[in-house]
């Protein structure tokens, strides 16, 4: 408040100094400083009425929107750790995730050639006895056709060669090999 009087009375000293200048009455020098005065006094009273509360409420308001912006800037400030926080614990888990689907994919990878293998080894042990059993029934098959082949080349020898008098022979050897 001493600044705005002082202020005043600077503004009163200047007023007088131009207005001593220009008068040519000493009576409109009086006037003039007079209403200088008065609109001084005037300027002072609204300003002191509506200004001082205007600019002490708009300094609030600043204060208060820097407090505002201040809070708002932390806030985005945890929000930005926190976000970061959480990027890396999601980077953190798809790298764990990866590395687990990997791992995951290699044991797959080898049961699944392991049981191939195992079915290929049965395949291959399936086909050896069905070759191992053709080959018993060929060879069967081969016996029993090589054994009616020769009943019938010996059947046709033994009539060809067999009269009844060798017949009789035969049956004599064979009933003194019996007794």
């Amino acid at each position: 408040m001493k600044k705005f009087f002082v202020f005043l009375m600077f503004i009163a000293s200047v007023s007088l100094s131009f207005a001593s200048e220009t008068a040519d009455h000493p009576n409109e020098l009086f006037w003039k400083t007079v209403n200088t005065l008065i609109l001084l006094a005037g300027l002072a009273f609204v300003i002191k009425k509506w200004g001082v509360q205007f600019f002490k409420n708009r300094r609030e308001s600043v204060k208060n929107m820097v407090e505002e912006a201040q809070k708002a800037h932390e806030e985005s400030l945890r929000a930005l750790k926190e976000a970061q926080a959480k990027l890396e614990e999601a980077e953190n888990k798809f790298q764990e995730s990866l590395k687990i689907a990997e791992e995951t994919a290699k044991k797959e990878r080898e049961a699944a050639l392991k049981e191939a293998q195992e079915i290929a080894e049965r395949i291959k042990l399936q086909a050896k006895e069905a070759v191992e059993i053709e080959i018993k029934r060929g060879e069967a098959e081969l016996k029993k056709y090589a054994t009616k082949k020769a009943l019938e080349i010996s059947e046709k020898l033994l009539k060809e060669k067999v009269n009844p008098e060798v017949e009789r022979k035969m049956i004599e050897q064979t009933l003194k090999a019996l007794s």
